[in-house]
């Protein structure tokens, strides 16, 4: 018998991942061959959901466009018992998520341009035809521009800022992260500390856990990475891996890695030793490219660390010879690491070239911000790895 309600409760119980998302799919399908309308929204909008939070988002950008077209068709959906309590007609639910497909179209470069523009221009109709105001339209214009232009970017930021909070809104402290993220970008610390206190105190929360406390750490740890303020940065990182809350979005060990890089080699390579294999399978283009960055700042500080300790002939991993072709004309030291052969650079002996390491997810994080700043028209990821790569002790 077709009985929706049991497998939302049967589905919810499983752990997140690819078991979990077959069962929703399974769900979706049956809500298709029965004809229920509601359900087969509800259960896209859980495929979304769990790709989004858990799993690969470009599974959100190829389901969301069937979901918006259900929708479409039938407009007058009411929502489902799981959704009544928020929403009264599924329409409503589709524009929230619709938010989030718009936060991740700078996050695939596979997406054009012209497909993100159209993404943009239809959510912004149809939330103020649903009544809704532009203030998290805004806010992902904000976000989408961060890396193409600035000046885009920021009118998109301040255009937010002047309009009031509605029932389309992000959470209070999902906003005031965003923020907070924002002056620390800008360089005004004094704003962002005074912006922060709110979530300091839990007075803002997202959620029952302390996901808006640790997203608020993380922006206060970049900041003072981007600052070169290691020590400083590395206090927000101890605080973030001390209150993990089992959320992939706070488990930044690619972060930590580049963190404790320059205060912990030994933990920054036993961080490696445990994700290497989850960074190789990493889908978002965009995280894939920061963690091969972060790699690249660790891999140069162990160089430096190894070449002190007289095992290399004279490397110099400096600052300024950061680009992959100066680190591979030099650099000779080596680290004995447990990989398997699903790694491309494999040895079955174990030992490994800090080189040629460096080289690989070097090369790896130029392709990516070439691919991303040619479908932008812009030079923002070569720029970032760039000024990454120039960090100073």
């Amino acid at each position: 018998m077709y009985k929706p309600v049991e497998m939302k409760n049967t589905y919810d119980k499983m752990e997140h991942g690819k078991a979990k998302m077959a069962a929703i799919r399974a769900a979706a399908a049956e809500a298709d061959r029965q004809g229920d309308v509601s359900y087969q929204m509800f259960f896209r909008a859980e495929i979304c959901y769990e790709s989004c939070f858990y799993g690969d988002a470009m599974d959100l950008m190829v389901v969301f466009p069937e979901l918006l077209a259900l929708a479409d068709k039938y407009p007058d959906t009411p929502a489902t018992i799981f959704e009544g309590f928020v929403y009264v007609e599924s329409m409503e639910h589709v524009l929230w998520i619709y938010k989030w497909v718009l936060s991740h179209c700078e996050s695939f470069y596979q997406i054009p341009m012209e497909d993100c523009m159209k993404f943009f221009q239809d959510a912004r109709e149809r939330f103020l035809s649903y009544g809704f105001n532009l203030k998290p339209w805004y806010l992902t214009m904000y976000e989408f521009y961060k890396h193409i232009d600035e000046e885009k970017a920021q009118k998109a930021f301040h255009e937010y800022e002047k309009l009031p909070r509605d029932s389309n809104s992000d959470c209070a402290a999902c906003e005031r992260n965003v923020e907070i993220e924002f002056y620390l970008k800008q360089g005004n610390l004094q704003k962002a500390v005074a912006l922060s206190k709110d979530i300091e105190d839990f007075t803002l929360t997202c959620g029952d856990n302390m996901g808006a406390w640790l997203r608020m750490k993380k922006h206060f740890m970049h900041y003072y990475m981007r600052r070169r303020e290691f020590d400083k940065a590395l206090v927000y990182c101890r605080t973030m891996e001390r209150n993990l809350q089992g959320e992939a979005e706070y488990e930044r060990w690619d972060d930590f890695l580049a963190c404790y890089a320059y205060s912990d080699l030994g933990k920054a390579l036993k961080i490696y030793k445990e994700h290497w294999k989850e960074w190789l399978n990493w889908r978002d283009p965009s995280d894939e490219f920061h963690c091969c960055m972060n790699v690249c700042l660790f891999l140069r500080e162990l160089g430096r660390s190894r070449e002190e300790e007289g095992q290399d002939n004279g490397a110099d991993l400096s600052a300024e010879d950061s680009s992959a072709d100066k680190v591979c004309q030099k650099a000779d030291a080596v680290v004995r690491l447990s990989l398997d052969d699903t790694f491309p650079l494999y040895q079955e002996s174990g030992v490994y070239s800090i080189r040629k390491l460096y080289e690989f997810y070097f090369q790896r994080a130029e392709e990516l911000a070439a691919k991303f700043d040619a479908r932008n028209g812009a030079d923002g990821y070569r720029k970032e790895l760039e000024e990454a790569l120039c960090m100073t002790r």
